[in-house]
């Protein structure tokens, strides 16, 4: 009887997650907003560009500081209300149209030697442009074209499946 619980037990639980990419999610209906050509008192103007934001009502998303200016992304709905909150600050900005995030989950994916590279490789080698990347400890998150958001997923889902036929052959190989 003991023997049938511990198989029961064993069949059910799976402590670990596997190595590499597990998912790839495609978020599209985003507008990027990069404020840029800031100079004296950087500080003072980004806090200008943050108010004048808020004080339209729009989230942001992604956001992202640079030496000279901030970037951020906005639901696309909403893109014509940031640019008419930031014309009257005088400042260089652009609004991208059509962007999408691009999310790759993979369990400690910066301990994962190589993965985040990798990833960034295949997008550039499949002639992607990336506006923006990030990463957290699951997964990184990549702002790119709409109308290449799901190539790019679909090549690292290959990618993915490459990986995990790597990770078994090594595994067997072993035995």
């Amino acid at each position: 009887m003991s023997e049938r619980v511990t198989r029961k037990a064993a069949v059910e639980t799976e402590f670990e997650k596997r190595r590499g990419v597990s998912r790839v999610e495609v978020r599209p209906g985003f507008a990027q907003v990069h404020v840029s050509r800031l100079c004296d008192d950087v500080m003072a103007q980004r806090l200008k560009v943050l108010s004048a934001v808020a004080a339209s009502g729009i989230s942001i998303d992604f956001l992202k500081l640079t030496p000279s200016g901030l970037s951020f992304l906005v639901p696309e709905q909403d893109a014509n209300i940031v640019d008419e909150a930031l014309k009257p600050l005088g400042m260089h900005f652009t609004v991208r149209h059509d962007r999408s995030i691009v999310l790759v989950h993979a369990v400690s994916i910066r301990d994962e030697e190589g993965l985040i590279a990798s990833i960034v490789h295949t997008a550039i080698a499949n002639g992607i442009r990336i506006d923006h990347v990030g990463d957290m400890h699951d997964r990184m998150l990549m702002v790119v074209q709409k109308q290449d958001a799901d190539r790019l997923a679909s090549h690292i889902e290959v990618g993915s499946a490459q990986v995990g036929a790597e990770v078994t052959q090594v595994v067997n190989d072993a035995d």
